[in-house]
């Protein structure tokens, strides 16, 4: 099991700060777990009970306690934190936690202190942050490349004349199975790079079909871009009247296995690599 804890709060003009270094250890962490959640009820005509009118998760309220390692540094430790800690700046925490990495986002500060004690005790900082989101974000994308391997290594070994001994073979597969474990629904972006003449192009998340009406040639790069709703050609914006763009914010994963498609509208079409990112949402760490 991963015993490493981390948290590292990284500041809107780049400056980092960590709460498990050489210099400080953390206490306690709250607020990384679950968010907030509220349920709203009406009673009922007439009966026992209540109606549920409807659930919301809200924002999330992180603590941070850390000491330092080191009252000798007392000193410096106790500067860089202060000047660290500021409610004009926005923050993204970064959690690792039991072999798993999680990101609240554009967290504000709600409350820190630094008491002024003993200047031979070591120093304690206690940060709470406001996180908007419920959810936390995977650390970085996942990718998925629509290429299939065979395992050859079973099969009966042959030596190709002036070759080597093949341990697999690859082939591009237009579908993929992707297992997602996140609590919310993850937008992809699906790039397509035509290596030959595509016409039409597909991207499909389980029911959720957007097929763009364009013709690529060999270096053209199309991309379905889901998280931010739009889709563009070679960095250009392609007309929504050439796509059913309603459908587009549609196009994300759920939760357990998700069959996933980028390919060219022509199934038989292989002439192009493709792939497919997301950034996942979890509801806690």
């Amino acid at each position: 099991m991963a015993k490493i804890v981390r948290v590292v709060a990284k500041r809107s003009d780049g400056q980092v700060f960590s709460y498990e270094n050489a210099d400080w250890r953390i206490i306690s962490i709250e607020g990384i777990d679950f968010p907030t959640m509220e349920v709203f009820t009406k009673e009922r005509g007439f009966g026992n009970g209540d109606i549920i009118t409807g659930k919301r998760k809200g924002s999330r309220d992180v603590d941070i306690v850390a000491r330092s390692q080191n009252s000798a540094t007392n000193e410096y430790d106790r500067t860089m934190a202060l000047a660290f800690h500021n409610a004009n700046h926005v923050y993204d925490l970064e959690f690792t936690y039991m072999g798993n990495t999680r990101i609240a986002k554009n967290c504000v500060i709600t409350g820190a202190k630094c008491e002024a004690e003993t200047v031979y005790r070591n120093q304690e900082i206690t940060v709470s942050f406001k996180a908007p989101d419920a959810d936390l974000y995977a650390d970085l994308q996942t990718q998925t490349n629509f290429v299939a391997t065979t395992p050859l290594w079973h099969v009966t070994r042959a030596y190709p004349l002036g070759g080597s001994l093949p341990f697999d073979s690859m082939e591009k597969a237009i579908i993929k199975t992707v297992n997602y474990l996140g609590s919310e629904p993850a937008p992809i972006i699906a790039t397509l790079k035509a290596k030959g003449l595509v016409n039409g192009v597909i991207a499909r998340v389980g029911t959720v079909t957007i097929t763009v009406d364009v013709q690529l040639t060999s270096g053209d790069t199309i991309v379905i871009d889901a998280e931010n709703k739009l889709v563009t050609l070679n960095g250009e914006r392609v007309s929504e009247s050439l796509y059913n763009y309603l459908d587009l914010p549609s196009l994300a994963l759920q939760y357990g296995d998700n069959d996933v498609q980028v390919s060219a509208e022509d199934e038989n079409n292989l002439a192009f690599d493709a792939r497919m990112d997301y950034t996942g949402r979890y509801g806690g760490l």
